[in-house]
């Protein structure tokens, strides 16, 4: 059993009759026909109905249980080919959250983007409770998320932080520059909850007011609803200077603000082989922004190791 006579095969099922299948193959009849014979000889069963009168060719039973087998043959054989067409290529997959796909690491893309050294970037936007899973299966190599959940084969370290701030298309009224926090009317708040410690820190900041009606978990949404002067909400700087042009909205300091939002990076401890050149140029890109000191709307941890 081998390649062609696999081809052949499926090039019958696909197609139904040994014309088609032969014309699609750029081959005679008979070289199809012998192909097919060849295989049935080296399986020890045959695997087509030939019968007379048949308009069109069809399986035997053991035809459908090997149909299986031919196909995963033929999607093996596509992989050996991808896996020799790219293997000098880089491969980096990357996983975040939304907000920091689109506010934090969107400079370190740029320069990936840029960098004269091919690298295949494959990038995923999730839930912070996907990543580790998806770390662990081997489907994404670096993960940028809201939260530490301790794993043993896993690498989690602080990537960033930034304070948190009001924007609104409104004036909000301050004092000395600062909002006074129960003149806010959480009815116009736009809820933008994106992990434990700001809801933990938030269920106390408001106190016996009302909650919000509408409750947001991705930075678009905040662009649909912000609509009037009214509206406001509480977001990360990163978040804010980016609307702050996109939006014309304006930011304010609260008087008791949230704590610092913290993203980490985690990374499993021991890294596929082919992606760890990869992932050596992402935290050399990463130096690069945070040498320049820019942007100034967030702090990039340095690597302590």
């Amino acid at each position: 059993m081998n390649t062609i006579e696999i081809e052949a095969f499926l090039a019958v099922v696909n197609y139904g009759s040994l014309t088609e299948a032969a014309s699609s193959l750029f081959l005679s009849q008979s070289t199809l026909s012998h192909r097919i014979t060849q295989l049935e000889k080296d399986v020890g069963m045959p695997l087509i109905n030939r019968g007379r009168g048949l308009r069109s060719l069809t399986l035997t039973p053991n035809g459908s249980e090997f149909l299986t087998i031919a196909r995963e043959w033929m999607d093996l054989i596509h992989k050996t080919k991808e896996i020799q067409t790219n293997k000098r290529e880089l491969k980096l997959s990357i996983g975040a959250i939304d907000s920091a796909q689109s506010y934090i690491l969107a400079p370190i893309y740029k320069i990936l983007n840029h960098l004269k050294q091919k690298i295949d970037i494959r990038i995923l936007t999730l839930q912070s409770s996907e990543l580790y899973s998806l770390l662990n299966y081997g489907d994404i190599d670096i993960a940028i998320g809201h939260f530490e959940q301790p794993t043993p084969s896993m690498v989690i370290k602080k990537f960033s932080s930034e304070k948190m701030v009001v924007i609104s298309k409104g004036i909000l009224p301050t004092y000395n520059g600062l909002l006074i926090d129960q003149e806010l009317d959480t009815g116009d708040q736009l809820y933008y909850g994106f992990n434990i410690s700001f809801r933990s820190w938030y269920d106390r900041w408001i106190g016996d007011r009302e909650y919000p009606t509408i409750h947001v978990d991705t930075a678009n949404l905040l662009h649909t609803f912000m609509d009037d002067e009214k509206k406001w909400a509480i977001v990360p700087l990163s978040m804010a200077n980016c609307m702050e042009e996109t939006d014309h909205v304006s930011m304010y300091r609260l008087k008791n603000p949230p704590p610092d939002r913290i993203c980490y990076q985690i990374r499993k401890k021991y890294p596929r082989e082919n992606a760890v050149e990869s992932l050596n140029i992402f935290d050399s890109c990463i130096e690069l922004i945070r040498d320049q000191k820019a942007p100034k709307s967030f702090h990039l941890y340095r690597d302590e190791n």
